[in-house]
């Protein structure tokens, strides 16, 4: 997570949060609710929410990395997909969380189309679980809490993995 909304001269802003309007720095804890950036690590550039919709479904947008984080497709807010958890709640690690792009109001999605994984801003929820990447010292402060700053992973909620030993049989009783 590069930034939660923040209120460094430095942070992008957007229209929601101009910049120096925001509600604290870009490290505290996240809540369901904040608004914050994605940032790629490898690429040094931003998940947002793109014009354009190259998918069957009509009303989704595509979903892609750009090298700006100005105005609103690049701001996401963070959810909780579970009733036990609540708006203004903390984040906590292994979570299954909702990504919703501020910007067209839609869900980040990760779905199949013609045998291609493909991930756009629908109507459909999709759950993510989020995980730290980090290890050793990194990983040393409260382990339970997501930060802001903090490299993360997100899990796509369906992406559970079934395992079939080589002996299985399609015979019962073998």
């Amino acid at each position: 997570i590069s930034s939660l909304v923040s209120t460094s001269p430095n942070a992008p802003s957007s229209p929601l949060y101009p910049q120096g309007k925001g509600t604290g720095s870009g490290h505290r804890t996240l809540l369901y609710g904040n608004a914050v950036l994605l940032h790629h690590e490898n690429s040094s550039m931003y998940l947002a929410c793109l014009s354009t919709s190259s998918s069957r479904d009509k009303l989704a947008f595509d979903v892609g990395l750009q090298e700006h984080s100005q105005g609103e497709s690049c701001w996401w807010t963070i959810h909780p997909a579970s009733k036990q958890r609540s708006e203004g709640e903390k984040v906590r690690v292994g979570d299954d969380l909702i990504l919703v792009s501020v910007a067209t109001e839609r869900y980040l999605q990760a779905t199949k189309e013609d045998d291609q994984s493909i991930v756009n801003a629908s109507f459909h929820v999709t759950h993510w679980s989020v995980a730290p990447f980090g290890t050793g010292l990194s990983r040393l402060k409260f382990v339970a809490c997501v930060f802001g700053g903090e490299v993360l992973r997100f899990f796509h909620g369906g992406d559970e993995c079934l395992s079939i030993p080589s002996t299985w049989s399609d015979q019962p009783g073998q």
